[in-house]
Formats: C-alpha cells, sequence, structure tokens
C-alpha cells in the first residue's frame, strides 16, 4: 500500500451504525476510496462491521474502528413477535413513536458520543463523512469543530423535514405529491397523530431529561434538530434525484443528489451456480424484503402460489432469511419454476442480470434505487418507517406498482400487477428513464469527489486540526 504525506494529513472519518440501509452507501463510499488508492480513511461502525469494512479490495488504505457492540435492541432481529408487530403495523405514526421508545436508549447514545470524541482525538480527520441517524456522531464533529458532510440514505424530506412546505407529504406518511383534499387533510392528521404521540408524558419526560443533560454537556444541538445539524454540516449527500424525490423550493443549497451509489465495478460473483441458473431463466421476477421484515405464513402461501401460476414462462428467485425459512412447504413441494436463497453474495449482481425483469420488493430506500440504477421495474409491498415513502415515489415515477401489505397477500392483485410489469413496455422505458437521471447525477464517483473536495479544503484551513484533543 502507498500513502503519500498529504493523506497522512488528510485523514477521512467515516462513522455508520450497523444498520444495513445506512451502512452499506457509505461502505460503497468508502470501497471507491480505497480503490483509488487514498489513504488514511477511517471506518468507524459497531463490532459487526468488521468483516465488511477489513474486506474491501483495493490499493488505498482503509482501518476499521470499532464503537464496541451492537446495541441488542437496536437490531429487530432481537425483537420478540409482540413487539415487532406492536412496532411496524397499525398506525404508523404511532408506531414510529413506539419504534423510538424501543430503539433510542440515551445511555447508549452518551457512550457513541463519548466514543466518537474519542476517535477524533486518536485519528485527527480533516473531515468526517456521517450517517443522518448518527446524530452522536454530529454532536462529536461539531464539539470537536470538524468539518463534517451528512449521509443520506433516506428519502431526503425525511432528514429535511424542518425545510418543507406545509402542503410537503409529511415524512412517514406514504403520501403522494399531487394530493386530493381528503390525502390533504389525512396529511394533516398524520402530522397531529405524530406530534401527538411524541408528546405523551412518559416520552415527553425521557426526551426533555435527555435534552436537559445534553445541554449540561455543552453539545451544541441539545435537542437534536435535523435543522441544527444541516446548518452545521459543510454538505449533504442524498442518494437519489429530485423529480424521483419530490421537489421542495426550500431545500438548502448544500444538498446534493447524486444518485445511487453502486460500485463502478462489481465484485467477481462468488456465485457461478445462481449466475448459471439466472443465466438458463430469460424471465426471473426477484423477490426480497430486507433484513428486517418477516414474513407471516400467509404472506409466504400466497408467493409461493404466485410463483407456480408465473411457470413456466417466468422462473422467480426468492431471498428468504434463514430464520424464515421453516414456513416454506418442504422443498419437494416447490414450484418446479422457484428458487430459495437465504443469502445472496450480491443483490447488485441479480439486480444487473440481464434475465431479471422484475424486482419485488419492501420499499426501503436501497432496494427502490438500486432497481433503478440497473433499469428493473418494481412490484413494491410497503413495509415500515420511509418504506411507504420509497413506494408512493416509485410507483408516480412510473416505475412500479404497489400492493398492500397483508398477512394473506391477494394472490390475484400480485399477480395482475406482475402481469402489467412483466408485460407493458411502459414500466421498463420509464425505469430506463430514471435509470439514466439517477447515474448523470454521478453515483458513487460524484460522492466520492465530494469527499475529497470536502477533505481537502478542511485540511487547506489555517485552523485545521487546532480544535482536536
Amino acid at each position: 500500500m502507498h500513502m503519500t504525506g498529504n493523506d497522512r494529513d488528510r485523514a477521512v472519518l467515516v462513522v455508520a451504525y450497523n444498520s444495513a440501509g445506512m451502512f452499506n452507501p457509505l461502505l460503497t463510499i468508502v470501497g471507491e476510496l480505497k480503490a483509488r488508492g487514498v489513504g488514511n480513511v477511517w471506518f468507524a461502525s459497531t463490532e459487526d462491521r468488521r468483516a465488511d469494512v477489513e474486506g474491501l479490495r483495493g490499493p488505498g488504505e482503509v482501518t476499521f474502528v470499532s464503537l464496541g457492540p451492537a446495541r441488542p435492541q437496536s437490531s429487530p432481529d432481537t425483537w420478540d413477535d409482540a413487539t415487532y408487530r406492536a412496532l411496524t403495523t397499525g398506525d404508523r405514526a404511532t408506531s414510529f413513536a413506539r419504534y423510538l421508545d424501543v430503539s433510542t436508549d440515551y445511555d447508549h447514545v452518551r457512550q457513541l458520543y463519548r466514543r466518537c470524541l474519542d476517535v477524533i482525538d486518536e485519528v485527527g480527520p480533516a473531515v468526517a463523512v456521517v450517517d443522518s441517524l448518527a446524530s452522536w456522531a454530529m454532536d462529536a464533529a461539531q464539539t470537536r469543530r470538524l468539518p463534517y458532510v451528512v449521509s443520506i440514505s433516506l428519502p431526503p424530506s425525511n432528514f429535511l423535514q424542518e425545510q418543507l412546505p406545509p402542503r410537503y407529504p409529511a415524512p412517514f406518511s406514504g403520501l403522494p405529491q399531487q394530493m386530493t383534499p381528503r390525502q390533504q387533510a389525512a396529511n394533516t392528521g398524520f402530522r397531529n397523530r405524530l406530534v401527538r404521540a411524541l408528546m405523551e408524558p412518559q416520552r415527553l419526560r425521557r426526551s426533555l431529561a435527555a435534552v436537559a443533560s445534553r445541554r449540561a454537556a455543552g453539545i451544541p444541538n441539545p435537542e437534536m434538530r435535523p435543522a441544527g445539524y444541516v446548518e452545521a454540516a459543510e454538505a449533504l449527500m442524498a442518494y437519489t434525484v429530485f423529480g424521483f424525490e419530490y421537489p421542495f423550493a426550500t431545500a438548502p443549497e448544500k444538498l446534493r443528489m447524486l444518485g445511487p451509489v453502486v460500485p463502478r465495478e462489481l465484485s467477481p460473483a462468488d456465485d457461478d451456480e445462481l449466475m448459471g441458473w439466472l443465466d438458463e431463466h430469460p424471465s426471473v421476477v426477484y423477490v426480497g424484503f430486507g433484513t428486517i421484515m418477516r414474513l407471516s405464513q400467509g404472506q409466504v402461501d400466497a408467493i409461493v402460489e404466485v410463483a407456480e401460476r408465473l411457470g413456466p414462462g417466468h422462473a422467480v428467485l426468492w431471498k428468504v432469511p434463514a430464520r424464515q425459512r421453516h414456513l416454506l412447504p418442504p422443498e419437494r413441494r416447490l414450484p418446479a419454476n422457484l428458487r430459495v436463497e437465504a443469502w445472496l453474495p450480491s443483490q447488485l449482481r441479480v439486480l444487473a442480470h440481464p434475465h431479471v425483469r422484475v424486482f419485488f420488493n419492501h420499499g426501503a430506500a436501497n432496494a427502490i434505487h438500486e432497481a433503478v440504477h440497473f433499469a428493473v421495474p418494481q412490484l413494491v409491498m410497503p413495509f415500515w418507517l420511509d418504506c411507504p415513502d420509497g413506494a408512493v415515489r416509485a410507483v408516480d415515477s412510473g416505475v412500479a406498482l404497489a400492493v398492500e401489505r397483508a398477512d394473506s397477500l391477494n394472490v390475484e392483485d400480485v399477480l395482475a400487477k406482475l402481469g402489467r410489469l412483466l408485460g407493458e413496455e411502459t414500466f421498463r422505458a420509464r425505469a430506463r428513464l430514471w435509470s439514466r437521471r439517477m447515474r448523470q447525477a454521478g453515483g458513487v464517483t460524484a460522492a466520492t469527489d465530494l469527499v475529497l473536495r470536502h477533505r481537502d479544503a478542511a485540511a487547506a484551513r489555517p485552523t485545521a486540526g487546532l480544535a482536536v484533543g
């Protein structure tokens, strides 16, 4: 590995927690830095992400920095069924407030903040690149007067909600840009329900106590207001483009819409047998619902029936996590055109394959934008949090149709919409159009260039490094 003197003086610190949706875009950017031979890059995350960072290829230098073990309650894998259902069903505003109850541990946030202060002091970076949900890392950067760039993997309007005009669809509401009078009333109602849920006495007491503690500690943004983090940031990187994301005139100038951050060159296939199977089937529907969503027995049964009825003209590749495989019928009873995998070496390689004609997904930002990048039409069954927002944007852009998530899926509805996506050229044409627009925004190349520009600008300032320690 070759590292120049300038690299030694201009360290880049990247910080993200372990959640795939937020971690993966930053891993791709760091992978590009390493591929370019950039030295003195540090990636701070929880210990379970060490192998992902240390497995990156290229001549550059990337060092993993552990933030310690992931907090067990932060992973939906650890939730019991009752907690999972309470947080993922029913009224979206109430579910979001309950999610904050489970996922936010202010003691753990304080520990992460202190750990980030230590890392900044040890590394002495010129710039930090921080996921938008890692408030503790942005707090540490502000405390140390370290310039930082924010990575926004959700629809950017979710993070910039304080900049949104009143008639803009409320984040997490799943409402479209063009709303009927009834939808406008629903938009107002959603905002009001969310405020009421967050202002419930027990939640409010916890929040106020945390604000008082943060203010006493001298943290610059004690209320953790996104607008405070936006104002202090050097730049904001979002992995979509306006037009797909609903525009809003109040977007800050520092917001950069870069399109999906997909590696410029996909790594060699680790599963030649799977690639061979895709080669042999000229029309494939890929089904994958991420790492968090848990399938019900009714949903599994419905998708098996959908696969069977799509055959023999269309094949189905379905990613079913190992912990949910017990819901499937015995292998001998699965349709011949259905292939089930517990894990895929690369979802990107699957989406890039020319025989994959539709992606049936859960509406998360990375899934939707990766499919658009590879011009694959989508059937979306929105799951939770930002997924309904992603789904409605994909539908409005003309690249997708949506079905309602229910314990027992409507097989006829799913089949009808898959039939349209497979048979109507309009969806593929729109997917190609948005693929071009997303790619023209620059993707991982533009994101990496932006990080390096801010690194160099920060390193050139006369006061660079004086506040650390």
